[in-house]
């Protein structure tokens, strides 16, 4: 399931990226599949909530990091390279999210 989402943002990155708005919807999405799937992981898993709270306080920093650096496009750098840029950023740090959660819900 996790290339599923993962994937949405490399897709069709001419049209996601035709505006500032699709590409924001496009990560509140993949945000959203993320936190849906660390909720339903910690529900069944009953150790370690410690770890599962710092776990959706970085997916939900995630949404606001990006939309942040969606809005505020760096100055100088071509807007296609950066946005290019930005979500094989944003894949990157999905993943990363998505390995923990998978390496919280393991039975110890």
């Amino acid at each position: 399931m996790q290339n599923i989402y993962l994937s949405r943002c490399n897709s069709n990155k001419d049209e996601i990226m035709a505006s500032r708005k699709n590409l924001k919807k496009v990560i509140a999405f993949i945000v959203d599949e993320l936190a849906t799937e660390a909720f339903f992981a910690s529900y069944d898993a009953k150790n370690n909530a410690e770890a599962w709270v710092d776990l959706f306080n970085k997916i939900f920093a995630l949404n606001k990091e990006y939309v942040s650096r969606v809005n505020h496009v760096e100055p100088g750098m071509p807007a296609k390279k950066y946005f290019n840029a930005l979500c094989d950023s944003f894949n990157a740090d999905a993943k990363a999210l998505h390995d923990e959660m998978v390496a919280l819900s393991k039975p110890e």
